[in-house]
């Protein structure tokens, strides 16, 4: 399965507005890497995937079509957070893929995330609580490269899959170049992993309420 979403006009919930989190700051100067088009970039990246209760009594019928509102509640939390969103997978495990670019970048993922998890489970049904989001997020930037392909750089691509696999059903696992683009306005615990390709990872909770202003 693959599609490609193009960002789509928000208003409301999914947009990050300006001085939403205190008094305003002046733009700061660009610097000579943005002036040659590199940018701050934060990636998300997470699977759905059924997880069956003992003596569940979903059918293969059920499960696909309860499978199809997981995947477009994500879909919708992505298109509103002008992410560029590329599907992947399988029907049985879909896997999607959104990256957001420039200002918060890694806030506006994180927010989009704890979205992504909170619609996934307003869409099931008490006996079809069995669908879970297992993703990640990173942060890094991108520019143009060689040929005008864009190239990431910091590795947030390939820490990306490595943090994903290391994550257990139902949670979101954030590197630290993340955790710290989101300037505190985000509350994560340590993650224990049993991977070393991933040094250190944190699992996100919440968004911090008295401050999450979108």
């Amino acid at each position: 399965m693959d599609a490609r979403i193009a960002p789509q006009t928000q208003s409301g919930l999914g947009r990050v507005a300006p001085g939403s989190f205190g008094a305003p700051a002046p733009a700061p100067a660009r610097t000579a890497t943005e002036a040659a088009g590199t940018h701050a970039i934060a990636m998300l990246l997470f699977d759905l995937s059924r997880v069956p209760r003992p003596g569940s009594k979903i059918s293969p019928e059920v499960a696909e079509m309860v499978m199809n509102r997981c995947v477009l509640a994500a879909i919708e939390v992505l298109s509103a957070a002008e992410a560029q969103v590329t599907m992947a997978g399988t029907e049985a495990r879909p896997s999607v893929e959104a990256v957001f670019s420039g200002e918060r970048s890694a806030l506006r993922a994180a927010k989009a995330a704890c979205d992504v998890l909170g619609g996934v489970r307003r869409v099931q049904r008490a006996a079809e609580n069995e669908f879970q989001v297992v993703g990640a997020i990173t942060a890094g930037s991108a520019g143009p490269g060689p040929g005008g392909v864009t190239v990431t750089t910091g590795g947030p691509d390939v820490l990306l899959r490595r943090l994903r696999e290391a994550a257990a059903p139902g949670q979101i696992l954030m590197s630290a170049a993340a955790v710290a683009g989101c300037e505190g306005l985000v509350e994560t615990s340590p993650a224990r992993t049993s991977s070393e390709a991933v040094p250190e990872a944190h699992v996100l909770r919440r968004m911090r309420p008295a401050l999450s202003v979108f």
